[in-house]
């Protein structure tokens, strides 16, 4: 759940979750450098605003606080991980609210990962360092993804080879009911993700 009015997502895509939590009342931005996905968004997605940026930028792009930003899938390909982290906390209202999504277990880092653009994968331990050491109060972690797990470990670090497309849609199939019923419900401790809630102090 996205707490406070304003909300800020760093590469939005075609701005998909910003126009959802449109509906529900925020005041929204999103920003991509993408010129191929904000064209999208602004079809798609009109009555979102989303302007050409850096998630590096967004301390000159926000001209004031805001109650949340948001940044799924996007701190792994930054480089300079903890200076982003800073820069976050620079654009929050005191008690407002980082959300992320991010790779899981430094030891899956492999081809994928390097074709993606990915830095790297995140331990919690990792995750709650950058988050203390600036300004933040970690108010959740959570592994998420248990279901895709082991495909991934022994197609990436055993096989050596991506998944193929084909398993891939099939896995898909099978998370939505996996989500719905199980890891939206129960904490399993494990995944290929972790999902991290933080608060600035």
């Amino acid at each position: 759940k996205v707490r406070g009015q304003t909300v800020v997502d760093i590469g939005c895509g075609a701005a998909y979750l910003l126009n959802i939590l449109r509906q529900k009342g925020k005041e929204v931005a999103g920003i991509e450098p993408s010129q191929g996905m904000r064209d999208l968004a602004h079809k798609i997605n009109p009555k979102v605003p989303v302007v050409d940026g850096m998630a590096e930028e967004i301390d000159k792009l926000i001209k004031e606080p805001v109650d949340a930003v948001l940044m799924i899938d996007v701190l792994e390909h930054i480089e300079k991980d903890a200076e982003q982290v800073k820069k976050i906390s620079s654009v929050l209202k005191v008690g407002g609210e980082f959300i992320f999504v991010v790779p899981a277990y430094p030891s899956l880092y492999g081809k994928r990962d390097k074709e993606m653009g990915h830095y790297k994968r995140y331990s919690k331990k990792e995750l709650r360092y950058i988050l203390t050491s600036n300004n933040f109060r970690v108010v959740r972690l959570r592994y998420w993804n248990a279901l895709g797990f082991l495909p991934y470990l022994v197609s990436e670090k055993i096989l050596k080879k991506p998944l193929s497309s084909k398993l891939r849609q099939n896995k898909n199939r099978m998370l939505n009911l996996w989500f719905k019923y199980i890891e939206n419900n129960f904490d399993l401790d494990f995944g290929l993700s972790i999902i991290g809630v933080a608060k600035k102090t």
